[in-house]
């Protein structure tokens, strides 16, 4: 019985085998498998291209940054400029309206004070 399996067993073994000249697969295989790789192809240029946008979009943002960090260092620069001006023309202590009326009241009623007291 041995025999009969291990007889069976070789002969299924090579008569399962085609010959093979160099292409072992069936057409249709090989053109799935040409129409798969014509796809990748496809797919690795887009891919190229969208690296390639990628990366000027990355420049740009980067060209980008640093316009705005200028624009923020003029913006606190004209800040301080404008401090500087107000602090210049903010009136000072003696420009006060109130204190030249009340000053001049408590001269003139010095003076008529001291006129009245004169005999």
């Amino acid at each position: 019985m041995n025999k009969i399996l291990s007889i069976l067993l070789i002969f299924s073994f090579i008569s399962s085998q085609e010959p093979c000249d160099g292409q072992c697969l069936s057409n249709d295989v090989v053109e799935q498998i040409r129409i798969d790789i014509l796809t990748l192809e496809n797919d690795k240029e887009s891919d190229e291209k969208i690296i390639k946008n990628l990366n000027e979009q990355i420049y740009m943002y980067i060209q980008n940054d640093s316009l705005n960090t200028s624009l923020i260092n003029d913006y606190k620069k004209q800040l301080e400029m404008s401090q500087e001006m107000i602090d210049l023309v903010k009136p000072k202590w003696y420009d006060n309206k109130y204190l030249w009326f009340f000053g001049g009241m408590i001269i003139t009623s010095g003076a008529v004070y001291l006129a009245g007291q004169i005999d």
